[in-house]
Parts: C-alpha cells; sequence; structure tokens
C-alpha cells in the first residue's frame, strides 16, 4: 500500500472486503431462519446483494467521501463513453452467434421478433435496478478504496475483480437454483465466475475512470444480463453445441472474454492518452 494511505482508509478497506465476503453467509442464515422462500429469489439473497452497498455507502458518510461515488451521471462530453456501455456487449454476443453460426455450433429457437424485444427490455429494466446495488458497491465504493491506496492499474483490476468474484461464491454455491447446472458443476461455477470477473474488470473500471460515474457500468453490466445472459441463458434462443462453446459462448468463452480485456485495455488507453492531454 500507498505510505500516504491513513489507518482509517485501511480499516475502511478490510471492513468493505470483510462484509463483502462474509455477506453471502448472513444471507444463508436468514434463509435458514426463514424457509418456504421462492428459489433462487429468497430474502437471503437480496441481503447477500444489498450488503455490500450499503455498508460502502456508510463508510463514505463516516469517511466524509461520499461526492466522490460517482453518482453522477456526467452525459456531459461522455455520451460516446455511453454508447459504447451500450453495443458492447451486443457486439461481442453478435460475433459469438456469427462464429458459431460460421463453424455450424449454432442452434437457433423459434421466437417472434416482438416477444423477442420485449424480453431484451424487460430483463434489461429489471437487472438495471439489481446492478445499482452491484456496480455502485464493486466500481463505486471499492473502487475508490484500492484508488487510495496508489496501487498500480494492474494490481487494482486484479483486486477489484477477486473481490467482486469472490462475493458471487455463495450466489453460485448456495442461491441459484439447481437449473442452472446440468452443464457444469457449482465448484466449476465459482471458479470459471472468478476469472471471468477478472478479466471483464479492466473494462468497467475505465468506464467508470473515462465517465467519473458509475452509471455507465450500471447500464453495461445491465446490457450483459439483457443481451448474452437472456438470449443464451434464461430464454435460451440461441445455443452453441458444447464442442464449440468453451471458445465462443458470449459469457464465457474464450473468444468473447479476450475481446472484453482487450476492450478494457483500449478503455486504459483512451484514459491515459485524454490524462496526458
Amino acid at each position: 500500500m500507498n505510505e500516504k494511505v491513513s489507518n482509517r482508509e485501511k480499516i475502511t478497506l478490510a471492513v468493505f472486503i470483510f462484509v463483502t465476503i462474509t455477506a453471502g453467509i448472513f444471507g444463508c442464515l436468514l434463509d435458514q431462519v426463514l424457509t418456504e422462500q421462492p428459489e433462487g429469489n429468497s430474502l437471503g439473497m437480496g441481503l447477500w446483494l444489498i450488503l455490500p452497498f450499503f455498508t460502502g455507502i456508510v463508510l463514505q458518510i463516516i469517511n466524509k467521501d461520499l461526492n466522490r461515488i460517482g453518482i453522477r451521471p456526467n452525459f456531459k462530453s461522455n455520451l460516446k463513453w455511453y454508447a459504447i456501455a451500450v453495443l458492447i456487449f451486443p457486439c461481442i454476443t453478435l460475433v459469438s452467434v456469427i462464429l458459431a453460426k460460421v463453424s455450424g455450433g449454432l442452434i437457433v429457437s423459434e421466437i417472434e421478433l416482438n416477444v423477442l424485444l420485449a424480453l431484451i427490455l424487460t430483463t434489461f429494466f429489471a437487472n438495471f435496478i439489481k446492478n445499482i446495488f452491484e456496480e455502485f458497491a464493486w466500481r463505486g465504493c471499492l473502487f475508490i478504496y484500492l484508488e487510495k491506496t496508489g496501487m498500480n492499474d494492474w494490481h487494482l483490476y486484479l483486486t477489484n475483480g477477486l473481490i467482486w468474484g469472490m462475493w458471487h461464491i455463495t450466489y453460485y454455491m448456495f442461491f441459484l437454483p439447481d437449473g442452472y447446472f446440468t452443464e457444469i458443476s457449482r465448484p466449476m461455477m465459482v471458479i470459471v465466475g472468478i476469472i471471468l470477473m477478472i478479466f471483464w474488470t479492466p473494462m468497467f473500471v475505465e468506464i467508470r475512470r473515462l465517465t467519473n460515474s458509475v452509471w455507465p457500468c450500471v447500464i453495461l453490466h445491465s446490457m450483459e444480463d439483457a443481451i448474452p445472459t437472456m438470449l443464451f441463458v434464461t430464454a435460451n434462443v440461441f445455443q452453441i453445441e458444447e464442442r464449440y462453446s468453451v471458445i465462443l459462448d458470449p459469457i464465457s468463452g474464450i473468444v468473447p472474454t479476450v475481446l472484453v480485456f482487450f476492450i478494457g485495455l483500449g478503455l486504459r488507453k483512451c484514459r491515459m492518452k485524454r490524462e496526458q492531454r
């Protein structure tokens, strides 16, 4: 850590990380007490979702640093970054679909266009609310705490992504219904999820830095939920044959993950050029 980091800031970071990693445990305990809840939508899952966010907000208030959380949208001169946030995951999904189609590994289900558009919009807005809590925790509060330590970009990406991924452990191990694990085990999903979030983190962090706002990250995350996740997982509009999915799956495939990582590095380069000017 940077020697100039105060003890209060070190304690703030430690408290946030501790609450983040244990939030799922508290959620599971709550569900043990309150049984008879809908699978995949329990009160314990809700507690797991909001606890890091509210902890971060309280810590920011205590440290009198709430104005740095990135709550202002800052639309002026940042519209292109908002457009990029909207387009990244649709474009990556399109690349996956085209490559899978060309290779003969794409399976398409019949669905009417108006139904598909309604599904996309509904999924986007439903997840937009959820992603406010998630992104203001990781790219709002945690990002600020890590940046204050003075660590370099690579350590910041790794730490932010690792903590983000570790927060998901109880989600994959306990909260998600069994129907999500027909082709992959829960422990393997944990490993894959953490790796993905580490590789995705540069893109989210740099969008946040370029706009000085968390809202483009909320949009970016919601587009991931509404396009690849909804089309390939929730609604199964598209499927990729198992022999190609490791490479081409738009969420966890090697090619899309590499694309996301290099998009993040490209955004980093744009930010560094702007800082030099």
